[in-house]
């Protein structure tokens, strides 16, 4: 075998090592609840390397909450490379989809079922949370430090991450089983908001995690700013990160100008971005509030990004 043969010959078996290595990544799926008498499970990816601070990521999916699943490779794979190349454990869960086969409805029974869906996803999540601080700190495979349990949600899983932490920054409901000392080590919210029927959003038990939001500055599907009726409203990045600012709360905004639902997918191509925040947020404990707006040409263009609250029923059907 000549030189450049065997160049070739060594670099196709670096490659199948690789691919061998990618592959041996570890999946553990439990059922970590039963509702209405149907189990809802999480998948746990297991690192090859794991991080020395044994950290752990939730992820929440997309599909307002009339679909998706822990099972999306389009939504999880990127989130399963991310966390093997940085060595976090990462969980993916299931959660209840509250608007799937809702049908139609009026604008008060609507948004009913909207503020139920949410709920329930918070709580699935939330539950999830209490499963694995007490089953999965510690097992033979890896090692969960509950100081480093971060969530991650895109779309209806960024509304589910932020609601779970609303509650859980005033016990609300199913955030009273977790310990009185737990919060979330940081919240990732691509395309989130925050549904209240107390007015503006408030933390009267403990502060909201370090909590990095993400949103196209021209969504209509996911509110940037806020839709309000008396005390019920649904508060998106911009609102929020205005609470942050004036409590002194850590965050990182990221506005999209000009973008649409779009920056729900943003967790796909700016990992930098969640890099960045894990960092300085998260491992560094650095009380930052940064305010940052992005003119991106390049991002990708998708149908379903331009869709409004009207169009859920018809994806319920």
């Amino acid at each position: 075998m000549n030189k450049k043969h065997f160049s070739k010959f060594l670099l196709t078996c670096l490659a199948v090592v690789a691919a061998l290595g990618a592959s041996a990544q570890q999946k553990l799926t439990y059922e970590y609840v039963v509702r209405d008498g149907k189990p809802l499970k999480m998948d746990v990816y297991v690192p090859t390397v794991q991080d020395e601070h044994r950290p752990c990521m939730i992820f929440a999916f997309g599909g307002g909450f009339v679909s998706g699943s822990r099972n999306d490779t389009a939504q999880v794979n990127p989130v399963v490379r991310w966390a093997e190349k940085h060595g976090f454990v990462l969980v993916a869960l299931d959660y209840r989809l509250g608007l799937k086969g809702a049908g139609n409805f009026t604008i008060a029974s609507g948004i009913q079922k909207f503020r139920n869906a949410i709920d329930m996803a918070a709580e699935d999540l939330l539950a999830c949370t209490d499963y694995i601080l007490k089953n999965l700190l510690k097992t033979p495979q890896f090692t969960i430090n509950p100081q480093y349990i971060v969530t991650l949600g895109s779309s209806a899983g960024a509304i589910t991450a932020l609601q779970a932490d609303y509650m859980l920054g005033n016990r609300f409901g199913s955030a009273q089983a977790l310990p009185d000392d737990f919060r979330y080590a940081g919240v990732m919210s691509f395309a989130g908001a925050i549904f209240s029927d107390k007015g503006n959003i408030k933390y009267r038990v403990q502060p909201p995690a370090p909590t990095l939001f993400c949103h196209g500055t021209d969504d209509h599907l996911v509110t940037y700013k806020q839709i309000q009726v008396f005390n019920l409203g649904l508060f998106g990045s911009n609102t929020l990160a205005r609470r942050f600012e004036k409590f002194d709360y850590p965050y990182m905004i990221r506005r999209y100008k000009g973008v649409a639902h779009e920056a729900a997918a943003a967790y796909v191509r700016d990992t930098h971005a969640i890099d960045e925040f894990i960092d300085d947020y998260v491992f560094k404990g650095r009380k930052l509030q940064q305010d940052i707006t992005i003119q991106d040409p390049d991002i990708p263009y998708f149908a379903w990004a331009r869709y409004r609250v009207r169009d859920l029923k018809k994806m319920g059907q």
